[in-house]
């Protein structure tokens, strides 16, 4: 073959050999051993069948050729040398060698090598599959992702970027009324009217690596509003959001959850009324099983009688304790429970807490430590009652598991980075440290999950539900904050716990700035005379209506009676008054209440003068009357030189808010420890006397009298109250006894009193029940010494 040709087929990577009939090799290509099986056997006069494995067997094919009965034949080999690990793959072409345009009886044997053409079609081939492989991968990923949405019990929603709706799944139609066509290009705020609001939390929130989707944000917590249908219905639903991004914009925006609240707000109000029947049911029974347990306390008993009703009375109280860790929690649970943000002054919170235990620490022979911190902020802005509850719950179990040694409370506080529209810009930190038994590092984490304890000896030894630990984590998170321990066993623990607060720069209004006029101050009938006032009196308690316009009657002036705020109102817009002097708490409508509509429908240049009268020991409460629209402040039991003073101020600054004037209702009950204050009975018989046409002695016996009379049932109900957990009226009894108790000089009847409100508004049940077995004790020693004063009159 001449060389040219040799040429042409080498560029080709075509290689040839020609042999004779007996499979000799006559003449060969340069190359052609590059691509023989066995190189070496690749030579003239040798059989090239050594060389070329592929060839053994077509023999006979090969005579045909030869013989001209068939012109070619083609197959396919693969050389797998020791020099080259990959195969090389070749084409093989057997035709006759024609000489001179005439049959020879040589073969030409063509090899081509079709190495990179197999792997090209190999990789072809192998892409075609992979691809038909994801193309079935996403289209049965898509059916699974369509039959999941389709059988989604919530509605779901996706929308763009800009908020409009691309898709919703077949629940979301039925819930809003639509079907998709008629809801795809609406934006999401159509359905949703407080959707925006949560854009920046969404925003914030880091993202999350998945397999499928790429980085997307976790599901923002569910948030409960209302979505309008179709045809104009509302319906509550709670909705979560989460937003996912892609590197492809139509595959970006916002995936919502829709779940319609209807039967679970319905399950929800079984619930509860299921819990307000059983705590009925539970709580009645239990309480006269105290009750009665400390009225056979207060007879004479023998020593074993004794121990048995303590044994009563105490596994009542074990009991009630029990009921009512389980009904708080319920509440929390049930996500019932607000937190409300009222300004107070912190180291009274903490004060408070630590008086109410304090006997417990002392029966113990513990000390009760606080250490007061300077830098602390005076005022800040959270829910007094909780955070009293979180304290007296933690400094309680302390004692209770303390036998020797000391409780103390540490606080500290710091500003914190404010994030977005967040207002609190202080936390603030409280370590209750006590040297009792400790707990194990092992069981630490049983501490805050619901109904467990340490161990079972611990239940058996101090009793308890293993709920109290819980209901604070649970409040101090709803106050912003965590709760946390550090202990060793047998070395005593210290519980932490934060909150995050608002801190006011200016105190509160505890210390009334006015003095009224000790000495020197002339009371008698010129004084309406010379500062004609119209006055209405609103008050529910019938002896303090009778002591109040005893006084307003020597100073001349005649008021008329409002027994509540619905009354007073219906007065106001019959006839118009200069003062209206206003109890804070009674049935039917309150007296914040009533100065709220008073503000809204009368203008401040013909509002009356508005007075509150109250007998609350509540700090927070003074600085609310003020801000409220009450003009002036009288704390129970006020004297009549006080009532003067306060009325003298609306003819002298009559359209500008005064300070009301020094006085302490707590004070006023601590006078006199003795169990009636002479000098209240002297004060009530000197008002009545100053007073024509009334015998003030007769008064007097008929106001002790009308006292006996109405305590009893007070205290009855307020033992009823209890039972059904009715706190609001509760709280009103306990205020209205209080005011009474403290205007006949009852002091330490109404300090107890005063010290039960505070309770009550802690709903610090095991407390309470303590606490009106006390006041119905004092109430027997107060009603043998008024029996004795009335003797004497």
């Amino acid at each position: 073959m001449n060389s040219l040709f040799t040429n042409i087929l080498s560029l080709r990577r075509i290689e040839y050999l020609i042999v004779n009939e007996r499979w000799q090799v006559i003449e060969l290509s340069p190359k052609i051993h590059l691509l023989a099986d066995n190189s070496d056997e690749v030579r003239v006069g040798k059989d090239v069948r050594m060389g070329f494995p592929e060839l053994i067997g077509i023999e006979v094919i090969a005579s045909d050729i030869i013989a001209g009965k068939q012109n070619s034949f083609e197959l396919k080999g693969a050389i797998r040398t020791q020099k080259a690990l990959n195969p090389i793959y070749i084409d093989i072409c057997i035709a006759n060698n024609i000489k001179e345009d005439r049959i020879s009886n040589e073969l030409l044997i063509v090899f081509e090598d079709v190495t990179e053409k197999m792997v090209l079609e190999q990789s072809l081939v192998q892409g075609a599959n992979e691809a038909n492989l994801l193309l079935r991968t996403l289209s049965a990923s898509k059916q699974y992702i369509d039959q999941i949405v389709t059988s989604m019990a919530d509605a779901l929603l996706v929308t763009t970027l800009s908020g409009k709706i691309k898709t919703i799944n077949r629940t979301a139609q039925v819930l809003l009324e639509y079907n998709e066509a008629e809801i795809c290009g609406e934006y999401i705020s159509t359905i949703l009217k407080e959707v925006d609001s949560w854009k920046e939390e969404i925003e914030q929130r880091g993202n999350v690596q998945t397999r499928l989707f790429g980085p997307i944000t976790p599901l923002v917590k569910e948030v409960e509003t209302t979505c309008q249908t179709k045809t104009g219905k509302i319906i509550t639903v709670a909705f979560s959001c989460s937003k996912v991004q892609t590197e492809i914009e139509h595959f970006q925006g916002y995936v919502y959850i829709l779940r319609d609240m209807t039967e679970r707000k319905q399950a929800e109000l079984a619930k509860q009324e299921f819990l307000a029947m059983i705590s009925h049911e539970i709580r009645t029974p239990i309480a006269a099983v105290i009750g009665m347990a400390d009225v056979l306390l207060n007879t004479e008993l023998t020593e074993q009688q004794e121990e048995f009703a303590e044994t009563i009375c105490n596994s009542g109280k074990a009991l009630l304790e029990i009921v009512n860790d389980i009904l708080d929690f319920s509440k929390i649970e049930s996500g019932k429970l607000e937190i409300e943000e009222e300004p107070f002054h912190l180291n009274s919170c903490i004060e408070e807490a630590l008086s109410l235990l304090t006997p417990k620490a002392k029966e113990k022979q513990l000390e009760l430590i606080f250490y007061k911190n300077p830098q602390l902020p005076q005022v800040i802005v959270s829910d007094i009652s909780r955070l009293r509850q979180i304290l007296i719950n933690l400094i309680n179990n302390a004692i209770k598991f303390t036998d020797t040694g000391s409780v103390e409370i540490l606080v500290t506080s710091r500003k914190r980075q404010m994030i977005g529209n967040e207002k609190n810009n202080h936390e603030i930190q409280f370590a209750v440290k006590d040297t009792g038994v400790g707990i194990p590092s092992n069981r630490i984490n049983r501490l805050f999950k619901a109904f467990s304890q340490v161990n079972s000896s611990t239940t058996r030894k101090y009793g308890g539900t293993g709920l109290g630990l819980v209901i604070c984590k649970q409040l101090s998170e709803l106050m912003g904050g965590k709760i946390w321990v550090e202990s060793e066993e047998n070395q005593g623990s210290t519980f932490y716990f934060t909150i995050t607060t608002r801190v006011i720069e200016t105190l509160l209004k505890q210390e009334w700035e006015t003095k009224p006029e000790e000495s020197g101050t002339v009371i008698d009938a010129a004084v309406a005379e010379k500062n004609p006032l119209k006055i209405l009196l609103v008050e529910d308690y019938p002896t303090n209506q009778k002591m109040i316009v005893l006084m307003l009657q020597r100073m001349g002036y005649q008021a008329d009676i409002a027994n509540n705020g619905l009354e007073a109102l219906t007065a106001l817009r019959c006839q118009s008054y200069d003062v209206v002097l206003m109890d804070m708490q009674m049935p039917e409508m309150d007296g914040m209440t009533a100065t709220h509509y008073i503000c809204q429908e009368w203008d401040i240049s013909v509002r009356p003068r508005i007075i509150a009268l109250t007998a609350s020991a509540m700090l927070s409460n003074k600085e609310n009357y003020l801000k409220s629209g009450i003009d002036d402040y009288l704390a129970k039991p006020f004297r009549i030189e006080e009532l003067m003073q306060v009325l003298n101020k609306c003819r002298t600054n009559r359209e500008q808010i005064s300070k009301p004037s020094k006085v302490s209702h707590a004070e006023s009950c601590s006078k006199n420890n003795s169990t009636i204050d002479t000098a209240a009975l002297q004060e009530i018989y000197r008002i009545a006397d100053f007073n024509c046409g009334v015998n003030a002695k007769d008064f007097l016996l008929e106001t002790i009298d009308d006292y006996l009379e109405e305590t009893p049932k007070f205290l009855e109900e307020i033992r009823v109250a209890f039972s059904e957990n009715n706190f609001k009226t509760l709280q009103l009894l306990v205020h209205t006894l209080s005011s009474s108790s403290a205007t006949l000089g009852a002091s330490k009847l109404a300090t107890l009193c005063t010290q039960l409100e505070i309770m009550v508004v802690s709903e610090m049940r095991e407390e309470i029940t303590e606490q009106i077995g006390k006041i119905e004790a004092e109430y027997e020693n107060v009603k043998s010494a008024l029996m004795e004063k009335r003797r004497k009159y």
